[in-house]
């Protein structure tokens, strides 16, 4: 009789055990998939602090490259507003490059940028920087900038004189008192490298009035800043 319980009892736990582990397999659902399979982004920029009216720009890579998923950089003030959101280009091997200008929409203070991959949580990597404004960059209104000087600029943008006359023409203006720059730290480049279309093309736009004189020293900036020209502090 004994042998016969213990017979009924080991019967029924197998039954509950298999039991369980249907109920298990059936509603529970695979398990969720570790970090190691996610997407993931790292995200830098070129600086920590700029200038109002300058550029800044982020670079990175994700891990895994996918057509399907779409990068998204957004930047969110102090307050957690969000200033600005862009979809940006991911190449095939998984590398990315944007630039923003810190124009009017940003002010004095420390931001906060969210790179997103795609639309799971893991995806999203932070980073921070700030801005401070620049009294000290702009053209002087109260002296008149010569003609010649936009005449060079113009014939600068059309290729008519080389870039050393032009960079003296600029050193002039800043010499002179009619062009306020402050640059903390100016960079260094070879003779070899050729100074960017897009400054030229701001050169012949602001000579001919077609843009105002702080765009045109946003270009002077990035000249300084990236030791294609040099001024004395």
């Amino acid at each position: 009789m004994l042998l016969n319980k213990i017979f009924i009892i080991t019967v029924i736990s197998l039954l509950v055990v298999s039991s369980s582990g249907q109920v298990a397999l059936g509603y529970g659902g695979p398990p969720e998939q570790s970090s190691a399979n996610n997407y993931t982004v790292d995200i830098t920029s070129d600086n920590e602090s700029y200038v109002l009216g300058e550029s800044i720009i982020f670079s990175g890579s994700i891990n895994k490259y996918d057509e399907k998923r779409n990068l998204r950089i957004s930047i969110f003030d102090s307050n957690n507003s969000l200033i600005v959101t862009q979809k940006t280009p991911v190449n095939t091997d998984g590398t990315f490059l944007h630039n923003v200008i810190l124009n009017e929409k940003f002010l004095d203070g420390k931001f906060k940028v969210k790179a997103q991959y795609g639309n799971s949580k893991a995806t999203i990597k932070v980073i921070s920087f700030e801005i401070h404004s620049n009294d000290d960059t702009s053209i002087s209104q109260n002296n008149e900038i010569p003609e010649w000087i936009k005449s060079n600029a113009g014939w600068w943008a059309d290729g008519q004189i080389d870039d050393n006359s032009f960079v003296e023409g600029i050193q002039f203006l800043i010499k002179e008192g009619f062009m306020k720059i402050h640059v903390i730290e100016q960079g260094s480049i070879s003779q070899n490298n050729e100074i960017p279309e897009w400054i030229k093309s701001n050169a012949g736009w602001w000579a001919d009035g077609q843009i105002d004189d702080n765009s045109f020293v946003e270009g002077i900036q990035f000249l300084i800043k990236e030791g294609f020209m040099k001024i004395s502090n």
